[in-house]
């Protein structure tokens, strides 16, 4: 029992951190306009440079809170779905997911 409690108080704090990360991933960076004031079409602007490994980490790093904030509020759902006495095996299976992609990005977070 005390592992069920333990196994979900991880996913509530998870929950959060998707939560608050996918918040500030959501934020949109200004565009600037070129200096004749037009704005730029999507066809028209120029392919990017590749990406340098620490915006590889960090685009990586965004994708995967994206992918955990989806899993939680999937995982939510399910949880709401259910019994109050037991819960099925797809809930248990996807709260382990979420605890393996959350502590994943716990520490990847740490090395940058």
């Amino acid at each position: 029992m005390k592992t069920r409690a333990s196994s979900f108080s991880f996913t509530i704090m998870a929950l959060c951190i998707a939560s608050l990360l996918g918040i500030a991933a959501t934020v949109q960076q200004p565009s600037s306009t070129p200096s004749s004031g037009k704005t730029t079409d999507a066809k028209t602007e120029p392919a990017k440079a590749p990406l340098t490994p620490e915006e590889k980490k960090r685009a990586d790093l965004v994708a995967d809170t994206e992918r955990l904030y989806k899993l939680t509020q999937e995982l939510k759902a399910e949880v709401a779905k259910s019994n109050k006495d037991t819960l099925s095996v797809s809930v248990v299976k996807k709260a382990q997911e979420v605890e393996r992609l959350a502590k994943s990005i716990k520490d990847r977070s740490r090395t940058q």
